[in-house]
């Protein structure tokens, strides 16, 4: 990790609203409409404010801030001039003011930027900071009424497209002093925003929300390369290095593109566990083997490495933490793991004299460990958590480490400055802390080193004090030891940090993934949702418990009276069926409610969190498209579907690169709602798209579905679970997508198949035959074999006005489906 060395991080507040100006088509530009429906009227002294920065790295930044459109049609204008780098105040035609805002902030941090009509002195001032910058005549005649918007203007006779790239927040409008709207601009969809203080809807088209951008983590690039790659980040650059054998790949955060050349002179070694680091004031890169003591060099200028990587064993330093000190123009390598060691060994490598050495540090032990974070502030490492042991051998008594450990590259001491409280759920750490000398905070990813399928999560802590707090979401990651890497990095003009992600297969090919979120990240927010309103299950359990018992104990009158009073005759079509003895139910004992996650697949979509809160409603069209495509080919073949396939279903109108970034972006979203139900991710394995989700925090129907459909002799219970499901109704019977009609097609016959046989294994209980004919029915309403056991079954029980009932809805759904008469009759039906 290089010293965060050390761009000082920012503290602007993370909502607002930003505007897409030049960098989109005129059509895709954002406009803020305050006045949708009507215009806003101050009868005294009026002022506007709000806080404004434009955002970095654009190609063009002139156009409209604000335009507001007088009762008299006279238009104030603030614009900004891009050429002589300041903002303009335009009263009708002709430019009235201006002024400046220091140009590093102005891209930086937010600047508060007001307006103040003055009724009495006819005068119209503006401020920046809170400082009054200027003021010119405006001729206020009766009250003031206008219209105005922000970005792109749609007002008539005043349109414009012509915006700077930039954002907003904290929009104030005061008469006499007193607030009278305000809108924060803290939404995180949707097109429109309430100001807090009279509900007022401000309008907003092609909205970009700041506040999901320091929430969520973006998939910014996935790439595959052959070997063990290692990765650098140059902070001055604001480039990510991807160093593969026989090529370099760069991540440019301001351009958020991926490229890639092949090298002149590839290396014929690139040993697993080696790890690079780039120098900001040269841009050189360093490639460190730490086993055979090596150190090869890669000039950007040239593009040419110089040195090369002797053929040894496996590393003895797999996970080892890096930095570069400018005191002495070194590079330390600190811990590591192989061989079933932990290290403490701090090595360093002279720039200047290329000679490596073993320092013996004094001060605190510092346990043997790997796993664990490191950022520099000033001439300080700062290390925290890891996983080792007291001796460094594996097999004795390892642990987790959550110290935080600060090492003197000056003085060559260790400092063990806290320990945090062991957490209920054990965690490692990614390598890299990105560290806030001002506000003496760090940031770091964490992550459970005891499962595949893990994830990373942001978290921000004290240099100071034992705490800490969770930032932002999570990250998926494939953890399989030593076949996996994690990093941090900062990218101070572009205020993002990215994380990435190595994971070599059996192969031999390593996937690697970037993603980034706006800084400073958002501290998850646990807000209790409002209380959802769910069907009583458990009073229906007991009343349907009642009921039994009353149909059996009404049964069984009617069966004691029919045998004291003579037999009355019966219809002549109507063949008088011995009623099969029936004992009475018992009162069922009701079932704990299952405390997993739901997703229904039957009847309608439905998703629940394990405290029964709908997710639903968060799914958009396009994300419940991707999870049912990925979800229900994973749960039917185990296989998952691929990305040609994937892109052909859902962006088939779009480029290859526009589909790739479409489906990156959905990911994100989609991993989001996933990761409230508990452990669930979507990876790639072998080119397929697949879901993975642990069973005992998530239940899926299809899946237990597909498991029923599959037993060779299902039971009377198997069957009772089958019927548990469809019930709900047919498969995804509130959907429908070209792709989706076979499938449907093939989970019916499915069902028909299993439930068809079972009505004739079970021909001794018509209370359970009605059942399945009404499960039949489910999944196809003119099924005559279901007719036949549905009016069997209550005649046998004695309802045979209800079976009569039956035949005759029968025969009208056939009749409709088919536009003929239902051939057989209903004496037909019952002896047949």
């Amino acid at each position: 990790m290089l010293c965060s060395f050390c761009h000082q991080l920012t503290n602007a507040q993370s909502y607002g609203l930003r505007f897409s100006s030049h960098e989109a088509v005129q059509e895709r530009r954002t406009t803020l409409n305050l006045t949708p429906t009507d215009n806003l009227c101050f009868r005294d002294d009026a002022d506007l404010s709000f806080d404004l920065m434009l955002e970095p790295n654009m190609e063009v930044y002139f156009g409209y801030v604000f335009r507001i459109i007088t009762a008299d049609h006279q238009n104030i204008d603030l614009v900004f001039n891009e050429k002589l780098h300041n903002f303009n105040l335009i009263i009708g035609e002709s430019i009235r003011g201006s002024f400046t805002i220091d140009s590093p902030h102005l891209y930086t941090g937010w600047t508060p930027v007001g307006i103040h009509f003055d009724r009495k002195d006819q005068t119209v001032s503006w401020s920046v900071n809170h400082v009054q910058k200027g003021v010119t005549r405006f001729p206020w005649k009766g009250d003031l009424c206008y219209r105005m918007c922000f970005g792109v203007s749609s007002l008539e006779e005043f349109q414009t497209a012509d915006i700077p790239p930039m954002n907003i927040k904290d929009l104030r409008i005061a008469e006499k002093g007193e607030t009278r709207f305000y809108w924060p601009l803290a939404e995180s969809a949707g097109g429109e925003a309430f100001d807090s203080v009279s509900r007022r809807v401000a309008q907003i088209a092609n909205p970009n929300w700041i506040k999901p951008l320091h929430q969520n983590w973006q998939s910014a690039a996935t790439l595959e390369i052959s070997g063990t790659p290692s990765v650098a980040f140059d902070a001055a650059t604001e480039k990510l290095y991807i160093v593969g054998a026989d090529s370099l790949y760069t991540y440019d955060v301001q351009k958020g593109q991926v490229t890639g050349w092949p090298l002149q002179a590839p290396a014929a070694n690139l040993p697993p566990g080696n790890q690079s680091i780039v120098d900001p004031r040269s841009g050189f890169i360093y490639d460190v083997d730490i086993d055979e003591k090596s150190v090869r060099t890669y000039n950007p200028s040239t593009r040419r490495w110089t040195g090369e990587f002797p053929v040894g064993p496996l590393t003895e330093f797999w996970q080892a933490n890096k930095f570069l000190s400018y005191g002495d123009t070194a590079l330390y390598v600190v811990g590591g793991y192989g061989q079933l060691h932990y290290k403490n060994l701090v090595q360093r490598y002279s720039l200047v004299t290329h000679k490596w050495e073993v320092l013996h540090p004094g001060g605190d032990a510092f346990t043997p460990r790997y796993l664990a974070a490191l950022g520099v502030s000033g001439d300080t490492a700062f290390i925290i958590g890891g996983y080792g042991s007291n001796t460094g051998d594996q097999m004795v008594n390892p642990r987790y480490d959550y110290d935080l450990v600060a090492y003197s590259v000056k003085d060559q001491r260790f400092k063990v400055l806290y320990h945090l409280s062991e957490p209920s759920t054990p965690f490692c750490f990614a390598n890299s802390l990105v560290i806030d000398s001002a506000g003496r905070n760090y940031y770091g990813l964490i992550f459970q080193n005891d499962k595949f399928n893990s994830a990373l999560q942001l978290i921000k802590g004290s240099l100071s004090a034992p705490v800490y707090s969770r930032m932002g979401d999570s990250i998926p990651y494939s953890f399989y030891d030593v076949k996996s890497f994690a990093d941090l990095f900062y990218a101070p003009h572009s205020q993002r940090l990215l994380a990435l992600t190595l994971y070599t297969n059996k192969e031999n090919v390593t996937e690697v993934k970037v993603y980034t979120i706006a800084f400073p990240p958002n501290a998850i927010v646990t807000v209790a949702p409002a209380p959802v309103r769910h069907f009583p299950w458990k009073y229906a359990l007991w009343a349907a418990a009642a009921l039994v018992v009353a149909a059996a104990v009404w049964r069984s009158a009617r069966r004691r009276q029919r045998r004291e009073t003579p037999a009355t005759s019966k219809p002549a079509h109507i063949p008088a069926l011995a009623p099969a003895p029936v004992a009475p139910a018992p009162a069922p004992t009701p079932v704990a409610p299952d405390p997993r996650s739901q997703v229904y697949f039957f009847g309608q979509f439905e998703v629940y969190d394990p405290e029964t809160h709908e997710l639903t409603k968060l799914f958009t069209p396009l994300l419940k498209e991707l999870f049912l495509l990925i979800a229900i080919h994973t749960l039917k073949s185990g296989k998952g579907i691929s990305s040609e396939k994937l892109y052909a279903t859902l962006w088939r109108d779009k480029s290859a690169k526009d589909a790739q970034n479409n489906r990156s972006v959905n990911m994100v979203k989609l991993k989001a709602i996933l990761d409230k139900l508990g452990t669930c991710g979507i990876g790639k394995e072998a080119d397929k798209w697949v879901l993975h989700y642990a069973q005992d925090q998530i239940r899926m129907d299809l899946a237990d579905f597909l498991t029923l459909v599959h037993v060779s002799t299902p039971s009377h219970d198997d069957i009772r679970q089958l019927l548990t499901i469809i019930h709900r109704g047919a498969f995804l019977s509130d959907t429908a997508y070209p792709w989706l009609d076979d499938i449907q097609s093939e989970i019916s016959d499915k069902a028909l198949d299993v439930l068809s046989s079972a009505s004739l294994r079970f021909e001794g209980e018509p209370e359970f035959l009605l059942e399945i004919a009404g499960g039949i029915f489910l999944f196809d309403p003119v099924n005559e074999e279901a007719l036949r056991v549905k009016c069997k079954s209550l005649s046998i029980l004695g309802r045979h006005s209800l079976a009569k009932v039956a035949f005759e809805k029968f025969a009208k759904e056939y009749h409709q489906m088919y536009g003929e008469e239902f051939q057989q009759s209903f004496h037909e039906i019952l002896t047949n």
